[in-house]
């Protein structure tokens, strides 16, 4: 023990207290000195709450919860948050048709977090609110150069490259490039385990759309993907339709599913 009681109060003269044979502390420095490394050793051995790879070194506070979390995490969750406080009111300013109002405070969000943007997700996310606020805005040429920009930077995760195929069909369509949009669709596909199976369904059912349009066949790589949509949802995939027919059913089914 690191400290130790030397001496005992006798049990004659009950009621009097002899001061002469007072209890004296006897402190092992060495065994706190110890205990203080272990403790330090303990807490560089605690990993980060949300990578769970480097040493857990920073406390952060989302949603009213505390976790210990490393210097690369903490500006993860700090930027994010930073997005995620001004979204609604940014998103308020698009419905209003305030659309320079609405980029402006996204590129200040930008500009001031850009330091702490370690992996790139502010970058991406800011790259995807742009898009739609200027298609939104009916600014087609120039959503098709921030989805163009965004595409040299690189994503994220599967979701985002997702998006940004759908974001850029969208917007090729708009101005008139039926094949161009039809071709960021198909670049999308067959992407292994995508976060979000029903985005990958948006982007078949968008190019059946668009192929019917154009008159063009049917690619069978198509149906083999929106089959095994279905498994992963666990449906059957419908039968007795034309291949468009079955994968615009299929989400007709998942849809009345929700």
């Amino acid at each position: 023990m690191a400290v130790k009681i030397v001496g005992s109060v006798p049990s004659q003269n009950v009621g009097q207290r002899d001061h002469s044979k007072r209890p004296r502390l006897q402190v092992d420095h060495e065994a706190v000195e110890g205990l203080l490394e272990s403790l330090q050793a303990g807490l560089s051995d605690m990993l980060c709450a949300l990578c769970e790879k480097k040493p857990a070194t920073e406390k952060y506070t989302r949603a009213g919860h505390t976790e210990v979390v490393c210097a690369t995490c903490h500006d993860r969750w700090a930027v994010q948050d930073a997005l995620e406080d001004k979204l609604l009111h940014i998103l308020g300013l698009a419905r209003r048709r305030q659309y320079d109002d609405a980029l402006t405070c996204l590129e200040s969000i930008l500009n001031a977090n850009r330091n702490r943007d370690h992996d790139g997700w502010l970058s991406n996310s800011v790259a995807l609110q742009r898009a739609s606020i200027l298609f939104d805005a009916g600014r087609y040429s120039e959503a098709e150069q921030v989805y163009n920009d965004w595409s040299r930077l690189g994503f994220v995760d599967v979701w985002r490259r997702q998006m940004h195929a759908l974001g850029l069909s969208k917007t090729l369509e708009a101005l008139g490039r039926d094949r161009e949009a039809m071709a960021a669709l198909e670049a999308v596909l067959g992407n292994d385990d995508p976060d979000d199976p029903s985005l990958t369904l948006s982007a078949l059912t968008n190019l059946v759309r668009i192929s019917d349009k154009l008159t063009l066949p049917l690619n069978p790589e198509w149906l083999r993907i929106a089959e095994a949509i279905a498994k992963h949802h666990g449906v059957v995939m419908p039968s007795g339709h034309a291949p468009a027919g079955a994968i615009l059913a299929l989400e007709e089914l998942l849809r009345s599913k929700q």
